[in-house]
Order: structure tokens, then C-alpha cells, then sequence
């Protein structure tokens, strides 16, 4: 059933997709935001009159609404969705497991909040004349100031950094970034005394509490993490905005005969009916695979789109590996202060320099265990590793399933992390449970920038080359790993798209 049209649609709500949205709805688009998950249940939301909101999986919760779905390779069903409103989605493949998020402001609500750039410094270069470093500069620094993303003066420092530990460590050193790092929460004033602030849009918030550790991989209830609901989509709902969670879209089909180019199939899971919407511009922006699964899966198996020789290949886990290392140290919680501890390195030179990650395990008081085991697990950090793989996985559908095909073995980095994170463990006396297979919350590419015949997908204005009117605004248009937190590079990508888009479509006699 058709419902309505209008102009731009916006599939997915997370990095890529809400600042999309808003930027186009903020320049006089006509915007429609489809987003698969619930708005989550915080103060932010609360101050901006969302009714229907869900709580964040803490205590019983996180064994029936952590999992929104499961994708196992040798189901012949593929995937199975077990709770609509649930905050995560798996894959496992055959060479990679994947963790994605889901719910209005999309894996905004569940990262450590790190904003920095690619590790190779000419990242943009080389594919296109008018896409660059150079050009891309100004939509970094766009995204930051949006944001609000910051450092914490001296005086206010969270505890248990890689600087504060490290710096006379005789095994381990802290990795000093050779690029400007920053964090995308709202350091308190007082670090014993957060406050509650209202921000200029009327959002109401609290400053990041560094006692709690409740504003990590399982959501911010107080709003101290800058969300993309807090900072984009807020400001872009008093602009016109319409967000329609809930609705998870099913297809995209281009029409020959239509009132609009295309026609977007979607569930609504609040009525459970499938409804349709049409437009003449989508940008999808569903996360790297979702976005992959949704664009094979309409030209695939339902025939709604042509074309795209190159999609789904060049997918990259990023180099990412996970561990948990038992510290067990005494009279330290690692929950204490925000999630990000930084990453150390090994100062013994023969060892290849590669980053650990140090991130506490979030909201442990709200875990449904013994006491005593809640109190080791904060005692304990989770460890994660981060490099250029070769890129060389391919995603498609068999059979009717969304698959990945992966072969680690062909990265040398996931070993390099893995021995490196041994190697901590065997140096500290304390184990470090971790998996030689990647593991990875940061997948990309699959729908890459370049030029068409050098096996590109998208333009550097995002569209797809063959498919007008069809965009890709997440990570899965990466050309290359970043090797480092992509959640930077995903906003500038998406503030470029829609930068470009809205030159190419103002009204005569607007232009620059």
C-alpha cells in the first residue's frame, strides 16, 4: 500500500543517516527518516516530547532486549529477529562475526564516542579531482562542532587513562596519536557534581557522571554521550523533519511509471503491515550491513534494482579483534569514568607497535549476576584492536540469505593484534580472553567510492553511479579501512553528501 510521497528518504538513523537527514532537512528538504529500531528510553528524549520510547537492556532485560536479531551462516532461514525493539544485531560468518546496532541515533548510543581521523593521512585522496583531504577538511571540522566534541581539561580528567597508568610502565606504554583525538561526551564542570544542562535546541541533558559507568556499549540513559538524536535530529524535527520509527525497510524499487523515481517497501512494526512510500531520492544510510544486505536484496531478490557490477565487494572488518583482559586488580573500578581508558602498546621494540584499545565493561551494576562476579568484571577491561586489512570480503545473497565471505588469513593484522594481546597477558600475568577471528563493530565498505570502472560504486557525491537518485551515506562507501574509530570519518562523509546534494538542488539564484 502506497501512503504518501515525499522528496528525499532517509533509511537508518545512525552517523550516516541522521546527519543526512538533517542537514537536508534543515536546508528546505522534504525528508522522511525510516529508522528499523524504537526511540531509546532517555532524558534527552523525555525533554523532547518523544511518548513512545524504550528502556535500554539493564537487569532481566538484557537476556530478553539486548538481541534484536541473529544471523548464523548455517541456518537455511538466515536471519532471525527476535525482538523488534532490541538494541543489537549479530552476524556470524564464516570468517567474522559483526555486531551492529539498532533504535533511533543507530550505533550513536552504543560507541565509546572516540572522534578521529583515518590512520593514513592522504585517506580521500586519489579517487576523484573534487573529493580529497583538502575538501573533505571542512566537513570533519562541521561534524565536531556539531557534536561538540572536546577534550576534558586537566582538572576534570576521568580516571584510569593510558596516560595516568602507563607512562612509567616498564612493559606497556600509552599510545600517543600522531592526530587530534577527541570524545564526544558532555564533560561535567565539576566532576563530582554533574549538572543537568538544556542545550540551545531545548534538549535537556546531564554532564557525563564519572561514578556510574552507565554511558557505555549499552546506551546513555542521562544523555552525557553526544547521540545523533541529541545533536542532529533534535534541531532538524523543529525544521520539518519526519521520523518514522519502527518501520524497517523491506525494498528499494525503482519505478518507470510512477509519480516518483523510486518506491520504498518498509514493515511497520507498530501496526505490523507493510506500507510504501515514494520519492525521488534515497539515501541509504542503514549501517555498513544493512545497507549492503538492503541494496543486494532489492536488486537480488525482489528486481527492484539494476546495475552495480561492484556491490559487495572490497568489504573490511577494519582489523577489528575483541578480548577481555582479567586484570583483577585491587581496589580499582575500571567503570569508573567513561568508557574509552585509551590504548597502550608494547615497549619492547621487537613486538610490532600495535594500539590495544582499553574500554571498561558498561553498566555492570545493572547486570543480572552475583555480586561477586559483577565486581571482578569491573575490575577487568575490554581490550580491542584496530589496523588495514586486505578488504578483500565479499558480501551477496545466496540462496535468498545475506552472506559474507571473509578470510582473515588473508589480513595479517588480525594475527599481528591477536599475538599482541597475548603477548599483554603473558607480560601482566593476567589473561586476555580473545578469539583469533575478527570481531568486529566497525564493518565497511562493500558499496565503495571510486570511479566505476576501477570497480567503484558510489561518486564522491555519494550516489551510485548507474542508479540516479540512489545514495550511500554510511561506512559501507569507505574505500579503503580508516584503521582507526570510523564514526568521525562517517559524519564528514555524510555532511559531504549532503553538502553536495543540496548545491546541486537549490532553487535558481541561490547559488554560492
Amino acid at each position: 500500500m502506497t501512503e504518501n510521497m515525499t522528496e528525499a528518504v532517509v533509511i537508518g538513523s545512525g552517523f550516516g543517516g541522521s546527519v543526512t537527514a538533517a542537514r537536508l532537512a534543515e536546508a528546505g528538504v522534504n525528508v522522511t527518516l525510516l529508522e528499523r529500531g524504537p526511540w531509546w528510553d532517555t532524558v534527552p528524549t523525555r525533554s523532547m516530547g518523544v511518548e513512545d520510547r524504550t528502556p535500554f537492556p539493564r537487569h532481566a532485560r538484557l537476556f530478553t532486549h539486548s538481541l534484536r536479531s541473529l544471523t548464523l551462516r548455517w541456518t537455511p532461514w538466515g536471519r532471525t529477529r527476535l525482538n523488534r525493539k532490541g538494541l543489537f544485531e549479530v552476524y556470524i560468518s564464516k570468517g567474522m562475526e559483526v555486531v551492529c546496532s539498532s533504535g533511533v541515533g543507530g550505533g550513536s548510543h552504543v560507541y565509546s564516542a572516540l572522534h578521529r581521523r583515518p590512520l593514513s593521512p592522504d585517506y580521500w585522496d586519489g579517487y576523484f579531482d573534487d573529493l580529497s583531504e583538502q575538501t573533505m577538511a571542512p566537513h570533519y571540522a562541521d561534524f565536531i562542532d556539531r557534536v561538540g566534541s572536546s577534550k576534558p581539561d586537566p582538572e576534570n580528567a576521568p580516571p584510569h587513562t593510558a596516560m595516568q597508568m602507563y607512562s612509567n610502565h616498564p612493559d606497556f606504554a600509552p599510545v600517543v596519536p600522531q592526530v587530534d583525538v577527541r570524545t564526544g561526551f558532555l564533560f561535567p564542570r565539576d566532576k563530582d557534581n554533574p549538572r543537568l544542562v538544556t542545550t540551545e535546541h531545548g534538549v535537556a541533558r546531564y554532564e557525563t557522571d564519572y561514578s556510574t559507568g552507565d554511558h557505555g556499549f549499552l546506551g546513555a540513559p542521562s544523555g552525557s554521550k553526544s547521540t545523533m538524536d541529541i545533536v542532529y535530529l533534535a534541531p532538524a524535527l523543529a525544521q520539518g523533519l519526519t521520523i518514522r520509527a519502527l518501520c524497517e525497510v523491506i525494498a528499494i524499487r525503482r519505478q518507470a511509471d510512477g509519480a516518483r523515481r523510486f518506491r520504498v517497501d518498509y514493515m511497520d512494526h507498530d501496526i505490523r503491515k507493510t506500507r510504501s512510500i515514494q520519492t525521488d531520492h534515497v539515501f541509504v544510510g542503514a549501517g555498513t550491513m544493512n545497507t549492503l544486505r538492503l541494496l543486494l536484496e532489492s536488486r537480488d531478490k525482489h528486481g527492484g534494482l539494476s546495475g552495480m557490477p561492484h556491490l559487495g565487494h572490497r568489504f573490511s572488518g577494519n582489523g577489528d579483534i575483541r578480548g577481555f583482559w582479567d586484570l583483577d586488580m585491587d581496589d580499582t573500578d575500571f567503570t569508573q569514568g567513561v568508557p574509552s581508558k585509551g590504548a597502550i602498546h608494547l615497549r619492547d621494540d621487537k613486538w610490532p607497535r600495535i594500539g590495544i584499545g582499553r574500554n571498561n565493561m558498561p553498566s555492570v551494576s545493572a547486570y543480572p549476576l552475583p555480586g561477586r562476579i559483577r565486581e571482578r568484571l569491573k575490575r577487568g577491561l575490554v581490550v580491542s584492536g584496530m589496523g588495514a586489512d586486505s578488504a578483500d570480503g565479499v558480501a551477496s545473497i545466496r540462496n535468498g540469505k545475506f552472506h559474507i565471505e571473509f578470510d582473515p588469513s588473508n589480513s595479517p593484522i588480525y594475527a599481528q593484534i591477536y599475538d599482541t594481546m597475548m603477548e599483554m597477558a603473558r607480560l601482566s600475568g593476567r589473561k586476555i580472553f580473545a578469539g583469533r577471528r575478527p570481531s568486529t563493530v566497525h564493518p565497511m565498505g562493500g558499496a565503495c567510492l571510486g570511479p566505476a570502472d576501477a570497480g567503484g560504486v558510489v561518486g564522491p557525491d555519494g550516489q551510485v553511479h548507474d542508479v540516479p537518485g540512489l545514495y550511500v551515506v554510511d561506512a559501507a562507501a569507505f574505500p579503503a579501512p580508516t584503521a582507526a574509530p570510523p564514526t568521525m570519518s562517517i559524519g564528514a562523509w555524510a555532511e559531504n553528501v549532503a553538502a553536495r546534494f543540496i548545491k546541486a538542488h537549490q532553487p535558481p539564484g541561490q547559488a554560492e
